[in-house]
C-alpha cells in the first residue's frame, strides 16, 4: 500500500487548500452587507449571539444565507485539506531532509498546522451551527472569536514556514 506522506499528496493536498482559499476570498465579497462589511470575517469575529443574528439577519435579507451556508462547508473542505498538506509536508521535511535546522522546521510546521486546523474547526463548525439553527449563541459566538486570532496567526506562521521550507528544501536538493 502506498504512503500518504509523499510530495504529491503534498502538493494535492496543501496547493488545493490554497486554491479553495483564493477562491473563497474572492467570492466572499457576495456576504458583505452594511451589517457585515467584511462579510464571513464579521461572522467569525461577533463575540455575541446578538451580533450573530444581526449579521445573518443581513444576509437574509440580502438573499444570501445559503451561499454563507455553502462558503462554511466549503471553508471545512479548505481546512481539511491545508491542515492534511501542511502536515504531510511538514512530516516530509522532519523525516526527509538533510539540514537538522530544516527537520525541526518540518517538524513545527506539523504542529502549527494541526494547531491552524483544530482552530478553524472549533471557529468553523461554531459558526455554522449558529447558521444551521438561525440563531446565535453567545457561548458558539464567543468561542469562535477567542479561536480566530490563534488561527490567523498558526495561518500566517504555517505558510510562511512552509514557503521558506520549500525553498530550503529545493536548494538543498539541487546541491
Amino acid at each position: 500500500m502506498a504512503s500518504l506522506y509523499n510530495w504529491r499528496n503534498f502538493w494535492i493536498f496543501w496547493g488545493g487548500g490554497m486554491a479553495l482559499f483564493i477562491y473563497l476570498v474572492v467570492s466572499g465579497g457576495v456576504l458583505q452587507t452594511s451589517v457585515a462589511p467584511n462579510g464571513i470575517l464579521d461572522h467569525q469575529s461577533a463575540a455575541t449571539a446578538a451580533t450573530v443574528n444581526a449579521i445573518q439577519q443581513s444576509w437574509a435579507d440580502a438573499g444570501v444565507l445559503d451561499l454563507a451556508r455553502w462558503g462554511m462547508i466549503a471553508d471545512l473542505i479548505f481546512i481539511t485539506l491545508y491542515m492534511s498538506g501542511g502536515i504531510i509536508g511538514g512530516r516530509l521535511l522532519w523525516q526527509r531532509a538533510k539540514s537538522p535546522t530544516l527537520k525541526k522546521i518540518g517538524l513545527l510546521c506539523v504542529l502549527v498546522y494541526f494547531l491552524f486546523g483544530l482552530t478553524d474547526y472549533i471557529e468553523t463548525v461554531s459558526q455554522l451551527i449558529q447558521l444551521v439553527r438561525g440563531q446565535g449563541s453567545d457561548m458558539l459566538a464567543a468561542t469562535a472569536a477567542l479561536v480566530k486570532p490563534v488561527k490567523v496567526i498558526a495561518w500566517i506562521v504555517g505558510t510562511i514556514m512552509m514557503l521558506v521550507a520549500l525553498v530550503w528544501r529545493w536548494r538543498e536538493t539541487r546541491t
